[in-house]
């Protein structure tokens, strides 16, 4: 049978699709997803990408409900050279709205109903394309705008490009202890955000992995995605192993190996019942949006205090108390970040340190990072996503409502 992607153009992640072969299982969810299947889907999204206008050079933000779907279009705008804004549920209201203006996508794509609380994973979900009055093609190299979690006000638009993708994979890949060829591993987080994306989905793409989804949110379900998927490897937030360990049933994760926690600190208590119920010591990793991975304990080798070991290839300084990052460049897509939070070393857009405004210090005879707290205060963001998306897509865009099949809808 011919490869669906012998006639596609090669982009920065050909080889993540191309390298395996046909009949190996890339995912599972309700369903499971051969990489055959997976080129497929994403050879035909791409063309119906491409038949509504989205040519090399577009920016598209894409938001939703989780699902194959989404992972198979954020793949399809990649291989057409679109640059792609991947919104996270969370962002909502004003502070879509300002994203919006601030960026300038020149399409949006919504994938189901999938709001902020909708913590289902969906095996395919309805696509709905609108294209964006005063949207604006890219004039960078960047084919991905991630967005911050907003913890200190509205959340920024943060730029990476081929280079720091790979360079990020080639980060994991080096890493002790990241799941394998073979490995299940169970993914808690959504995929808009950076860790889940970068050290998750492409990250078990690079190994020969395998992502599974757990289709709903609650502990059983959890723990019987786990079962079933014979899942080795499970990363996730500390609420995520906090939901794990209640209850005073004990469950058997017979196949689990490793578990890395990230996002924020984890409690000592539900490391030392999750190790109990268990036997897998959870490790930390730590990274932010705009550097990617920082530092990371897959194996869980050390205490819960640590985040391990500063990544392969990743130069870190600590300066009166606050972690700094070594980059390239600025990571955000417009100027108004970088006098805060970039420091470069003469040229705006050279090299330079990104100040994390995590305090942070190093064991001084393993090497380990440990983060204390946040420099800064965390703000409330309830004010900052009220109001109404639709009104404002709406407002702002001509709509093309796709069915699953990808055919227009009536």
């Amino acid at each position: 049978m011919r490869d669906e992607l012998d006639d596609e153009p090669r982009w920065w992640g050909s080889e993540l699709l191309a390298r395996h072969p046909a009949d190996a299982l890339w995912a599972r969810a309700a369903s499971e997803v051969t990489y055959e299947r997976l080129r497929v889907q994403v050879t035909s999204l791409r063309r119906l990408f491409e038949a509504y206008g989205v040519r090399p050079g577009a920016t598209v933000a894409i938001q939703g409900a989780q699902s194959f779907t989404q992972l198979w279009s954020l793949l399809a705008l990649w291989s057409r050279g679109a640059q792609v804004l991947l919104m996270g549920p969370e962002i909502r209201g004003r502070e879509l709205e300002r994203l919006l203006d601030h960026c300038r996508p020149q399409f949006y794509v919504a994938f189901g109903d999938g709001g902020p609380r909708d913590r289902t994973f969906h095996d395919e979900a309805e696509l709905l394309v609108r294209k964006l009055r005063g949207g604006q093609r890219a004039v960078t190299d960047h084919c991905l705008i991630h967005f911050t979690s907003g913890s200190t006000g509205f959340a920024k638009a943060v730029a990476r490009t081929p280079q720091s993708l790979l360079a990020e994979l080639a980060a994991f890949r080096r890493m002790g202890g990241m799941p394998g060829a073979g490995s299940n591993v169970m993914l808690l987080g959504p995929v808009a955000h950076s860790f889940n994306l970068v050290g998750g989905v492409l990250h078990n793409m690079d190994a020969g992995a395998v992502s599974v989804f757990p289709t709903r949110a609650s502990r059983p379900a959890l723990l019987r995605t786990a079962i079933r998927a014979g899942v080795d490897t499970v990363l996730g937030r500390p609420d995520h192993f906090a939901a794990l360990v209640r209850g005073e049933r004990s469950v058997r994760l017979p196949a689990l190996r490793h578990a890395v926690s990230g996002g924020d600190r984890m409690d000592g208590r539900v490391h030392a019942r999750f190790a109990e119920r268990f036997g897998v010591r959870i490790g930390q990793a730590y990274g932010t949006t705009e550097t990617g991975i920082v530092a990371a304990d897959p194996t869980g080798w050390f205490a819960p205090g640590s985040v391990g070991m500063v990544a392969p290839g990743v130069r870190i300084r600590i300066v009166e108390g606050e972690l700094q990052v070594r980059m390239a460049g600025t990571p955000y897509l417009g100027p108004q970040e970088t006098p805060a939070r970039f420091l470069p070393d003469g040229d705006p857009d050279g090299p330079g340190w990104f100040c994390t405004r995590d305090r942070a210090i190093r064991d001084p005879s393993s090497g380990a990072l440990r983060i204390m707290d946040r420099i800064d205060p965390p703000a409330d963001r309830r004010q900052l996503t009220r109001g109404i998306d639709h009104v404002l897509l709406s407002d702002r865009t001509a709509s093309r409502s796709l069915t699953r099949s990808g055919a227009p809808a009536d």
